[in-house]
């Protein structure tokens, strides 16, 4: 069904329903027909009464774009008195009705009731944000106990085997949290509870990414609408798997694909839930719809490190702030889900882009559903087809468990604030010197592209699915009892983080770079990283106790 969530604004955002008349809704608006268009969204406001005032709302769009003020005026007229009111959007398309003195009395009354209904957020959310504070504090004083601890390897296992203690009011499903991002901006998130939610126990996370990212002008003071914001089955599959989900709310300048503003705000909203909630840190997942699967690959591409698996819906793969480097998706895995008639990024796309996944070794799924699907249909449509889709994506999800002591990485960025994965680390870029001949980029043509307004019809066009603006170091490292070997291109400086889950503290360390020894001595365990990256990270997992910077030889 039409919802007015997803990748492009509510009229655009149809999909292929077991409703005749919205059918024939997105027929004529492909066709600008907009008197048909008015009455099939009139029958299928008809055939859903629930869903009657989004159908006002569409004829109210569909007679502005006609030119036809009194029925665009009747329609968001009724719209403005109905319980979508705050909700409702009024697009470009309504931008000629601006001096109408019927057009501004409208729109005052829509923003004072949206004021209203802020207001009162506002007011109930300080109870949030009153407990959002003790916790907080609660999880300080566990990290302050850890600091009284004499031995590194006695802090080690507290931290690995220890949580902090804290209290929860019972009964609540929802809590509202706020982040800071780079001390610029306060950015609101949502946290669904399981069922029996027990503070007790630690519990698998999924972050759920929202689209539509350009069309988020504004910063919201508390999370709303969000179950169509995010789509209903992501917070159903959610709570009947048993897991904490997690809803960040972007902004257009803040968000997880572009510009490179924002791409803090996921790590630092999962940092800050793992420091208020039990979280097996094995198990914190993440994926979304459209842009917001964009933003799941691009942490697998560009900061996988807090993350067991990736996933997405309507997806297209590609690092919109720079190089995709699509062998970083060796050290994870990818559950991906495409229709045919996705205008986003064509399903020819997709299985280009599983072809090479297979070539490289790359464990990645593509599951694609056809019938004349469009872009929005999955997030949608809510048949039992759909369910079906979310549920085998949730129990992929959940037969993935991080190990970030893999004994092979791969890792390439273009610039070190994404240069970790796991235990390895680019500090330092050297791309005027000689390239290494492994370090090629791959990529994939892309055919099959369709037109947004009508999908049904293709673009003869053919384009990269990657692309590569500016040069990258890459590393390719393995590690073995108390030996690594690496070797690097483009490369000046990398940083191991070490584990005794990977090496024997007690004995020497061998590192060799590019078939040079580098290094070879004991290491001993710092207390200091391990202190200071617990209180950053809350990870009682991937807890490194030691770290080594080198110079590339």
């Amino acid at each position: 069904m039409l919802i007015v969530w997803a990748s492009l604004p509510a009229w655009v955002c149809r999909a292929q329903s077991r409703v005749p008349a919205l059918d024939s809704m997105g027929a004529n608006m492909a066709r600008e027909n907009w008197k048909a268009a008015i009455h099939w969204a009139l029958k299928a406001g008809e055939a859903i009464p629930s869903e009657k005032y989004w159908r006002y709302l569409n004829a109210a769009d569909f007679a502005s774009r006609d030119r036809n003020k009194e029925l665009a005026l009747h329609y968001a007229a009724l719209v403005a008195d109905s319980d979508i009111a705050v909700k409702a959007r009024f697009g470009e398309s309504f931008a000629w009705l601006k001096d109408d003195p019927q057009w501004q009395q409208l729109t005052r009354k829509i923003a004072d009731r949206k004021e209203a209904e802020r207001q009162a957020k506002i007011k109930s959310a300080r109870v949030f944000r009153d407990e959002q504070k003790a916790m907080q504090a609660q999880t300080d004083a566990f990290a302050e106990s850890l600091s009284q601890i004499g031995s590194a390897e006695a802090l080690y296992k507290a931290i690995r085997q220890g949580r902090p203690p804290r209290q929860y009011p019972r009964g609540r499903n929802f809590v509202y949290g706020w982040t800071n991002l780079d001390g610029k901006i306060e950015l609101p998130y949502l946290v669904q509870l399981p069922p029996g939610f027990d503070g007790s126990k630690a519990y698998p996370v999924v972050v759920v990414l929202h689209g539509a990212v350009a069309y988020q002008p504004e910063t919201r003071d508390v999370p709303d609408s969000v179950d169509t914001f995010f789509g209903r089955f992501f917070m159903r599959m959610a709570s009947e798997s048993g897991f904490i989900a997690v809803f960040p709310y972007g902004t257009k300048t803040y968000n997880w694909m572009m510009p490179e503003d924002g791409f803090g705000l996921v790590p630092e909203v999962l940092r800050q839930v793992k420091r208020l909630f039990p979280v097996d840190d094995s198990r914190v997942y993440i994926t979304g719809h459209s842009n917001g699967a964009t933003g799941a690959f691009s942490y697998l591409m560009k900061q996988p490190s807090l993350f067991a698996g990736f996933s997405g819906i309507n997806n297209r793969p590609q690092v919109r702030t720079g190089g995709t480097f699509f062998r970083n998706a060796l050290n994870r895995s990818f559950y991906n889900v495409a229709t045919d008639y996705d205008y986003y990024f064509p399903l020819e796309g997709h299985q280009g882009v599983t072809r090479l996944a297979t070539q490289l070794g790359i464990n990645w799924q593509n599951r694609e559903i056809l019938g004349k699907r469009t872009h929005g249909f999955l997030i949608n449509d809510q048949s039992d087809e759909s369910l079906q889709v979310y549920t085998q994506l949730f129990a992929d999800m959940a037969s993935k468990k991080r190990n970030p002591f893999r004994e092979r990485l791969y890792w390439e960025c273009e610039d070190t604030q994404n240069g970790r994965c796991d235990w390895l680390e680019i500090t330092r870029l050297d791309t005027l010197a000689n390239a290494q001949s492994w370090q090629t980029p791959v990529n994939v043509p892309v055919t099959g592209w369709r037109k947004v307004m009508n999908p049904a019809e293709l673009i003869d066009s053919t384009s990269n699915a990657f692309q590569f603006p500016r040069r990258s170091g890459a590393v390719q490292a393995t590690y073995a009892g108390n030996r690594f070997e690496l070797t690097t291109s483009w490369v000046g400086k990398v940083k191991l983080f070490l584990s005794p889950e990977m090496i024997d503290f007690a004995k020497p360390l061998q590192v060799r770079i590019n078939g040079k020894q580098v290094f070879a001595s004991r290491v001993e365990m710092d207390k200091a990283l391990m202190l200071s990256s617990y209180r950053r990270e809350s990870d009682h997992q991937a807890v490194w106790a030691a770290s080594l910077e080198l110079a590339v030889p």
